[in-house]
């Protein structure tokens, strides 16, 4: 099955992290859920140098592009407002 990196940024204004914390728990719970599906693999939240959540990256498995768009256009972080840009990577973990 194809696998994707995605790295988002989150946007950039004042209430942008107040966003994302509030939809925080509802992301987290979704990636294990699929997790269990299998299709996440590993990510987090990407940091300034401060320590400031500033974006996500994420390694998941879907069985297309088309589906990992849908997929993506349901993410809390999506439809709340935390994530202005977004690039998806074709990927493939090394098996190692």
């Amino acid at each position: 099955m194809p696998q994707y990196m995605i790295a988002a940024d989150d946007f950039t204004d004042e209430d942008a992290l107040e966003r994302r914390l509030l939809v925080r728990d509802d992301h987290l719970q979704r990636m294990r859920i699929e997790k269990l599906k299998g299709h996440f693999i590993i990510g987090g939240a990407k940091l300034d140098s401060s320590g400031k959540m500033i974006g996500s990256m994420l390694l998941v498995e879907m069985d297309n592009l088309e589906t990992l768009n849908n997929w993506l256009r349901e993410d809390p972080y999506v439809t709340g407002k935390v994530w202005d840009k977004i690039e998806v990577i074709p990927f493939r973990v090394a098996g190692v």
